[in-house]
C-alpha cells in the first residue's frame, strides 16, 4: 500500500506531481550558480540553506499556498482525549 493512499483523496493530485520541488532544486541551483565556486562546504551549505530558508518564509506567508490549512486539517482529526493520543503515539514508538 503506498503512503499517499492514506491521505484524503482530494489532495492526491498535489502528492502525485512532483513540480514544487523541481522548482525548489532549479531555484537552488540558479541561486548556487551566481556563486560559482565555493571557497568550502560550508559555505555552500550556508548559501544553500539560505535559499530554502527564503522559500519557506515565502511559503509560510503566502496567501494561497500548495495545501490549504482547512486540507491539511483533514489529515488530522482533533481529538479531546489526548491521553489515549499520547499513548498511541508512544505505543508506536516503542515499534
Amino acid at each position: 500500500m503506498l503512503v499517499f493512499s492514506a491521505v484524503p483523496r482530494a489532495q492526491w493530485r498535489q502528492l502525485w506531481s512532483t513540480n514544487p520541488l523541481e522548482r525548489r532544486n532549479k531555484e537552488l541551483k540558479r541561486r548556487c550558480r551566481v556563486v560559482g565556486i565555493f571557497p568550502t562546504e560550508a559555505a555552500l551549505v550556508r548559501r544553500a540553506g539560505a535559499v530554502l530558508l527564503d522559500a519557506r518564509e515565502e511559503w509560510l506567508a503566502a496567501e494561497q499556498r500548495y495545501f490549504s490549512e482547512a486540507s491539511m486539517a483533514t489529515l488530522y482529526p482533533e481529538r479531546d482525549d489526548v491521553d489515549t493520543v499520547t499513548g498511541e503515539l508512544e505505543g508506536a514508538l516503542a515499534d
